[in-house]
């Protein structure tokens, strides 16, 4: 693991750790110890808080047991990073769910998500929103990869705390981490189909 917090844990520990997710199925994944607290509250015993995630998004899941190699969900390390650094094309998988996040629907808020080209087609949707009377707030760092996936989770849990009830979201240059991002978005919107 990258995080120091849970590399001391299992030195303490002194063997591996095998654990769930700290996230209810199909809901906005937490990317803080509150999130947790909020979302599971009295249902664990213990939560270990080493702040905020530092990317944000899950992590990515190809099988290898295929060949070539099928991604699974996409995540931080992207298809082309896994090519360059493994010499091996890692194609789209087919077929039923095999993995954590591989559903139409999930990671989504209790508000509606619909997606953007660009600003402009962004602009336009807020614009009509709002004269549905609906509270309306735009989503959008697709110039910055990697702020975008650090506060997507938290933005979509905000927009709840702040009972909107659009989310305007930008999607994001559909290569590397903004393959990620779109996934996550296209599914969060799905929910609202």
């Amino acid at each position: 693991p990258s995080h120091d917090v849970t590399r001391n844990l299992l030195l303490v520990l002194g063997s591996a750790i095998v654990a769930p997710s700290a996230n209810k199925f199909g809901k906005v994944s937490p990317t803080s110890a509150q999130h947790v607290v909020e979302d599971l509250g009295e249902e664990i015993g213990l939560i270990l808080d080493g702040g905020e995630c530092t990317i944000g998004l899950e992590s990515t899941v190809v099988d290898c047991t295929t060949h070539p190699p099928q991604l699974l969900r996409a995540g931080a390390i992207s298809v082309e990073q896994i090519r360059n650094a493994c010499r091996v094309t890692v194609v789209e998988a087919t077929g039923e769910n095999r993995a954590p996040g591989m559903l139409d629907k999930h990671y989504a808020p209790k508000c509606r998500v619909v997606l953007a080209a660009d600003d402009a087609d962004a602009k336009r949707q807020r614009d009509d929103f709002v004269k549905q009377g609906k509270s309306t707030r735009v989503l959008d760092h697709s110039t910055d990869l990697e702020r975008y996936a650090h506060v997507l989770y938290d933005s979509l849990r905000q927009a709840d705390h702040d009972k909107i009830d659009v989310i305007v979201a930008v999607l994001a240059p559909n290569k590397g981490l903004g393959r990620a991002i779109n996934d996550r978005l296209s599914k969060a919107a799905n929910s609202f189909k």
